[in-house]
């Protein structure tokens, strides 16, 4: 065990920054969440790789309380990208299990997002050539030009797809983790059930709110079933698809105690779907500090366990101000701790002048994600490495197969 270095509390600036937070059983050791951010560092084959770990790894050693891995697929199915992970058999429990360890090791708590894409299933390449699920079979923009249309998964394969997901929970408590955040956004399988424009259904799992949302309820249940009691299962919830006729955050507001009731420890409000963050009316919002702040406050006010809020928050001040007023529980940084993983120290110990800034714009993180994601503002060594910086001497890659 190395040692974990302690973080300087700045009682009178960023205090609710550095207090702990209670996660069900668990206690991270501030609010300062690694939040979910594709970097395809795993390989063709779905197993967790070495630059994988060192990544999350590098993360929690910058200071981060708890570290959220990039969305791991539930099975092929469900797989978006080509580097993505796989969570669907014992085969990856060697992988995933060192790369729970090497988080702990450097004092964060570890999760894994799990995800099936849906729709949104790759290759994209060869899109028609097998069945792409969705609640219905709605035809939508894919790339800018290209129109598909997915198919109607039918309820046998719906079954299917819930227990999964509790089976990649379950091996993923199996391997150590703290816990699983459900992927219920940005129009991946989940939030497309939610959606009345992606979800046509009529019949148990379609139709009015309460079989929109049966099966992300379905999903949350099998999920808690699976692991234990002090295993904790967050979701990541799709606020608001703002849209005309999508889903509201007046609708993620009446479905958040019914998630908390089912047994979800946490909530992660994300606005918008891939589809719709595109659109006019939305234009620039990803580029506003603290635009997931106001959906976000209102699913706090909703239930009584923690809601975790990200986008555009990387100014410490206005993370605490966020804290400071109750309008959510702990801050998610993607980002800017893939930018500068020291983030959380510098910022404790007031070094505030030292944090690296990325200048790029996000779309360039996003098309570097298919291949190993890179910032402009790392060093060229860190760039040809692929990851920033980590090292240990006591790291050891072993076998993932």
């Amino acid at each position: 065990m190395t040692s974990v270095p302690e973080l300087r509390k700045n009682d009178t600036v960023f205090a609710s920054l550095f207090s702990p937070l209670q996660l069900g059983g668990r206690t991270a050791r501030n609010r300062i969440v690694h939040g979910p951010m594709s970097v395809c560092y795993g390989d063709a084959d779905g197993f967790v790789t070495r630059p994988q770990v060192e990544h999350y790894a590098r993360r929690a050693q910058g200071g981060a309380g708890l570290v959220i891995t990039e969305n791991f697929a539930i099975n092929v199915a469900g797989r978006q990208m080509p580097l993505q992970t796989l969570v669907d058999d014992e085969r990856r429990l060697a992988g995933l299990r060192q790369l729970a360890d090497e988080i702990h090791r450097h004092g964060a708590l570890a999760m894994v997002q799990l995800v099936h894409a849906g729709r949104y299933a790759g290759p994209w390449d060869v899109y028609e050539s097998r069945r792409r699920l969705a609640p219905s079979a709605v035809p939508f923009e894919l790339t800018p030009g290209r129109t598909v249309t997915p198919q109607e998964i039918t309820p046998e394969e719906i079954e299917e797809t819930i227990a999964a997901f509790g089976r990649a929970a379950e091996l993923c408590e199996r391997a150590g983790f703290d816990g699983v955040g459900v992927h219920a956004a940005q129009g991946f399988l989940i939030s497309e059930f939610l959606s009345p424009r992606m979800n046509r259904r009529t019949d148990g799992w379609g139709g009015d709110f309460d079989g929109r949302v049966r099966f992300a309820l379905e999903t949350v249940r099998e999920v808690v079933r699976r692991t234990g009691p002090d295993f904790v299962v967050g979701v990541h919830l799709m606020s608001d698809e703002r849209v005309e006729g999508g889903w509201t955050l007046d609708d993620a507001v009446r479905l958040a105690p019914m998630l908390e009731s089912a047994g979800v420890g946490f909530l992660f409000g994300v606005p918008t779907s891939f589809e719709t963050m595109r659109l006019p009316a939305n234009a620039g919002l990803m580029d506003r500090q603290g635009y997931a702040v106001a959906d976000n406050a209102a699913l706090a006010q909703a239930t009584r366990i923690p809601v975790v809020v990200g986008g555009g928050l990387s100014d410490p001040h206005a993370a605490e101000s966020v804290l400071q007023q109750g309008q959510a529980a702990a801050i998610a940084l993607a980002r800017p701790l893939f930018t500068d993983p020291d983030w959380p120290q510098k910022v404790s110990s007031g070094a505030l002048d030292t944090v690296r800034s990325c200048p790029c714009a996000a779309s360039r993180c996003l098309r570097t994600q298919l291949t190993g994601a890179v910032c402009d503002s790392w060093p060229a060594e860190t760039i040809e490495r692929g990851y920033f910086g980590y090292s240990s001497d006591s790291y050891d890659e072993r076998s993932h197969s």
